[in-house]
């Protein structure tokens, strides 16, 4: 059976344009220690993959001392977490697994409201995978 040219380059438009189903990445919260999850082997030149963030909080004050542990595919050489005009790289523990820590600083009371934090994963091209998380200064 011949398929009409025009059936073929609609079929083929669609299949173009059809969306591909996001990576399954998770926000866990809560106090305690990270549970590790395995991070996923990929090569150097593969995008980079967000593949969970863990919290101690999302709800935070003045003192308070925010930890994080993210988990990224192996070929992820470098992660960055931007709050506004502040940035900072988490620290690589091994291929993967990234964590860090903040003391929570005083503000104004006018500012306390719901952030978004960007968590930026770049491989050694460059190459830039990001995921935005809420956090509330309360």
């Amino acid at each position: 059976m011949r398929l009409r040219p025009a059936l073929l380059a609609a079929i083929l438009l669609c299949v173009a344009c059809a969306r591909t189903q996001p990576n399954e990445m998770s926000v866990a919260v809560g106090p305690g220690v990270a549970a590790s999850v395995p991070a996923p082997v990929a090569s150097p030149e593969a995008t980079p993959q967000i593949v969970r963030i863990w919290l101690s909080q999302d709800s935070v004050t003045q003192g308070d001392f925010l930890r994080g542990h993210v988990t990224t595919s192996t070929n992820v050489a470098s992660l960055e977490v931007r709050l506004g005009p502040r940035t900072a790289n988490m620290r690589r523990t091994t291929f993967g697994q990234f964590e860090g820590s903040y003391r929570i600083p005083w503000v104004p009371a006018f500012l306390h409201r719901s952030y978004t934090v960007q968590v930026i994963a770049r491989n050694a091209a460059g190459e830039a995978t990001e995921v935005r998380v809420p956090v509330t200064y309360r």
